[in-house]
């Protein structure tokens, strides 16, 4: 239940990438970048979890 509540709220992954896509081909590129560390990172926890 707790990893269910968490998917909740939190996007997944690939939903994260495509947004850091989105937000690195407009001008945000600051914004991209941190939402593809973000991917990453939760990349990372979903492997060691």
């Amino acid at each position: 239940p707790w990893k269910n509540n968490r998917r909740f709220f939190s996007p997944s992954p690939s939903e994260i990438r495509l947004k850091a896509k989105r937000e690195m081909s407009g001008k945000n590129y600051s914004i991209g970048l941190y939402y593809y560390f973000c991917y990453l990172i939760s990349k990372v926890f979903r492997l060691r979890f």
